[in-house]
Parts: C-alpha cells; structure tokens; sequence
C-alpha cells in the first residue's frame, strides 16, 4: 500500500469493508493514519459509522459535515487536508457522481502526490451493474471523469455477504480480466474472508495479483 490509497466504485462493490480494513492493516505498521469518508451520499455502511473502532487503534476519522446524515451536500471539512501532509491516508469514495466529484475537488493535492497515491476501482460482480465488463467500464469512465482521477488499478471483491464461498471469486475473474483489457488497468488485488481467498487460490494459484484479506465489519445487526 502507498502512503494515499483512494477507492472507488460502484454502490455494493465493497469499497467500506476495504477501507475499514486497509487503515486497520496501515495503523499496525504505521502511526499517523486517518480514514477520509467521501462516501457522502449512500447514508448506509459508511466508514465513519466505526468511528469508535477505528480510533480505539489510533486512527483519525475525518468525514464530510452531513456524514451518516441523509442530506445530499458534499461540503468538505478543512481537516481533509490533513491526508496530504504526511502520514498515511485511505479514502473511502462514493461511485456516484456527487461522491466522484467530491473528490474531484481536490485534483490539485492528488496531483502534487500522485508517486505516493494508489488508486483502486473496487468490483464486486455479484451486485447489479457490476456483472459485465460493459457496464464496469461504463461505471469507471463516468466515475474517473468525475474524480479527475484514473484508477491504478482493480480489485476483485466479488462475494454474496454471508453466504460468500470463494467460487463467487472464480466466477468474477474473467470479467474483471475483460474490463482490465477494455481498461488497460491490471488486476492488482484480490480481497475476501480468508476461507474465500484460501478456495480462490487452490483454484487460481498462477493468479499473480497481491491478496487483502478481509474481516467483516460492515455486516448490519439484523444479520
């Protein structure tokens, strides 16, 4: 991981269970890390929802001033700056547009750092949109226009929540291969409980691309 890890994609693909994990993996290597939440409209699973958890283990939670509201105004809080001046930073964005441009407001600071930042577009090909490369590369056009950011690179998340057994994995490969080639973005992650990416790799051990091993955090109680 860089030192400014930013991830996007479409509504269901994962991206708050990754960030929630990345600045959780980054904070035991790492101090001064903060977790930036832009995933301003989608009132549900945001990140800055396990605040609590994410400063018992020293991180900094900065998120917009309606956060975990159910108003639709992307006002950035000044302490956003922070994830540029030093330290380690994860953002967790939107897939919308309001979400996208958000982070697209801040294009001069991306470029100032961009050595040091890694951005990844998040798909999960069991949720809808996501399970053709025609709508995935859609999606990321739309979402890297808004963002004023191209994506590094791609990662593989497919699962079915508690029902998830790896093969969902499999299943997604190819499709995420057929964006990467539309794209001209590699596959550089795939990410899932440790039992799906235990079958996953049985299955695919010439697969190349770095796994993130994920816990659930996100799942809603009623579950």
């Amino acid at each position: 991981m860089k030192k400014i890890n930013v991830l996007f994609g479409n509504y269901g693909s994962g991206k708050t269970e990754l960030s929630l994990n990345l600045a959780l993996m980054l904070a035991k290597r790492h101090d001064n890390v903060c977790l930036i939440d832009l995933d301003i409209v989608n009132p549900y699973f945001r990140s800055s929802e396990h605040r609590k958890l994410l400063e018992s283990h020293g991180i900094r939670v900065i998120a917009p001033v309606y956060a975990n509201t159910a108003v639709d105004l992307p006002t950035l809080p000044p302490d956003i700056l922070v994830a540029f001046q030093g330290g380690y930073a994860v953002f967790d964005c939107g897939g919308d547009a309001v979400g996208a441009s958000a982070l697209g407001t801040l294009k001069d600071r991306f470029d100032a750092c961009r050595a040091e930042t890694e951005v990844l577009f998040v798909i999960n090909t069991n949720r809808p949109f996501q399970g053709d490369a025609a709508h995935l590369f859609d999606s990321l056009s739309r979402i890297q226009d808004n963002a004023r950011l191209r994506a590094d690179g791609l990662i593989l998340n497919a699962n079915l929540g508690a029902g998830t057994t790896g093969d969902e994995l499999s299943l997604g490969l190819p499709i995420v291969h057929a964006l990467s080639d539309m794209a001209g973005i590699p596959l550089k992650y795939i990410s899932g409980t440790k039992q799906a990416l235990e079958r996953f790799f049985a299955q695919h051990p010439d697969v190349s691309a770095q796994r993130i091993e994920l816990e659930i955090f996100t799942r809603p109680e009623w579950l």
